[in-house]
């Protein structure tokens, strides 16, 4: 390895030196940031993204989220743990940041270590004194080398300001069709007028902007993305608009019922909230954040996954369940996804579309703690992964409206008994600055703050 022998700063400020890590792992092919596979940037990403599992295959080279969960222990432990810490000392000793002048680049990589980063600072347990006693030594040995380098690769603003519109570019490419075809389902579409402010599509802002639209995604990826929310019904922008006023005028949304044999009122959402037609289609695109050179939160136009769902039908039916999985489709759903490869390429923007033979992991939104690939039984790794753009029934299977949980989830995570208002939106930000308000009351943001160096 490259960084045996190299001095190691430890957290009371002295330096040791770096053992080398017993048994390395075979380096993989992971050239996404050079074609040398030995470049220190595609090693560091190697360390940090890749896992291999009990078959032997590796998994999450390109991977848009880190495959880690809240008890995940190979970053904490063990040889794994000794050879992420060795080759982010290798890139401060070696001013790694200086090998790459690339600014997207650059911006990518902040963006995945300052993923690990939070990670690293969630408690591994749900249990009060996991919460309230100091991290292990290993977490905090990362969070300091990973500060470091997530302030050493930061941009300035002017420079975030200039990244490409990736989105833009995918239009550009003429790859994917520019609208939906209900005669072809299978066939990905981007539209081209997506952003357009007087254009088919209207985004959606909740409760006069003053949090942000899709709270649970927001939540649960760390704040480190702007999701925003489009809606467009087949009559057009005024037909959209009209209908997000008639949403802020149900009278009476939760009824109390009780379900045979039960001795309490539950609420529930009235079944007769205002529906959309048939032909109405909602997105929901992802748009990366940055820390800049002054430690801010930083809007980009990097978008990183796209997600269309069209409304082929709207069945009238119990809102509170699901529908036959049995049935013909309701919906039909596509994802793009960001790739790293073709965005560094300049293909596409660098977005993909997933097909439903496109498997993956689920890492987010209502999951469970443990590592997969720690499990005892895990040595079938590959039937733990499900298509992706199925994974969307689980919480948006509910007909026309009741499915869109940007109005239906209300509060969350304070209280989901409420209905939000929602309007229109005229700035593209409004989302990028709520979700760096929401990052700065979260504790991950602190320890990072605490680690950034003065200049």
């Amino acid at each position: 390895m490259a960084a045996t022998g190299m001095l190691l700063t430890g957290l009371n400020g002295s330096e040791t030196p770096a053992a080398p890590p017993a048994n390395p792992t075979p380096q993989g092919a992971v050239t996404i940031y050079d074609v040398d596979p030995q470049h220190l940037w595609n090693r560091l990403h190697r360390a940090l993204w890749v896992r291999v599992g009990r078959d032997g295959k590796e998994y999450g080279f390109d991977r848009l989220d880190p495959l880690l969960w809240a008890k995940t222990k190979y970053l904490l432990e063990g040889k794994l743990h000794e050879q992420a810490i060795a080759v982010l000392d290798e890139f401060l000793a070696a001013r790694g940041e200086k090998l790459v002048d690339d600014p997207l680049k650059r911006a990518i990589l902040q963006r995945d270590l300052w993923a690990v980063f939070d990670w690293t600072t969630e408690a591994g347990e749900n249990t009060q004194d996991a919460y309230i006693r100091r991290p292990s030594l290993p977490r905090r040995s990362l969070q300091k080398r990973l500060a470091r380098t997530i302030q050493r690769l930061a941009l300035t603003a002017g420079q975030i300001k200039s990244l490409p519109d990736t989105y833009a570019a995918a239009v550009d490419s003429k790859a994917f069709a520019a609208k939906y075809d209900p005669g072809h389902p299978d066939r990905s579409f981007l539209p081209p007028d997506l952003f357009q402010k007087d254009g088919p599509w209207v985004e959606i802002q909740a409760d006069n902007a003053s949090r942000v639209a899709v709270p649970r995604h927001a939540h649960d990826f760390g704040a480190r993305s702007a999701f925003r929310v489009f809606l467009s019904l087949p009559d057009g922008r005024q037909a959209t608009t009209a209908y997000l006023a008639k949403l802020g005028d149900v009278p009476r949304p939760w009824l109390l019922t009780r379900n045979p044999g039960s001795k309490r009122d539950t609420l529930s959402l009235t079944p007769d909230l205002p529906q959309f037609p048939a032909g109405t289609q909602v997105a929901l695109v992802r748009q990366m954040l940055l820390i800049d050179r002054d430690g801010q939160i930083t809007a980009t136009r990097v978008t990183e996954s796209v997600q269309f769902r069209a409304f082929r039908s709207i069945p009238k039916r119990n809102p509170d369940t699901g529908r036959d999985r049995e049935s013909p489709a309701e919906q039909d759903f596509y994802e793009f996804t960001r790739n790293r490869a073709q965005l560094f390429a300049g293909k596409t923007g660098g977005l993909r579309p997933l097909g439903p033979n496109d498997k993956d992991f689920h890492t987010q939104l209502q999951v469970h703690t443990y590592d997969e690939f720690e499990t005892a039984d895990n040595d079938l790794i590959e039937r733990l992964r499900a298509p992706v753009t199925q994974s969307c029934l689980g919480c948006h299977d509910r007909p026309g409206i009741y499915s869109v949980r940007t109005y239906t989830e209300g509060g969350f995570p304070i209280s989901q008994y409420r209905l939000p208002d929602l309007q229109e939106n005229h700035d593209a930000e409004t989302e990028a600055r709520l979700t760096a308000f929401l990052k700065r009351g979260q504790y991950s943001w602190g320890v990072l703050q605490g680690l950034w160096e003065d200049r």
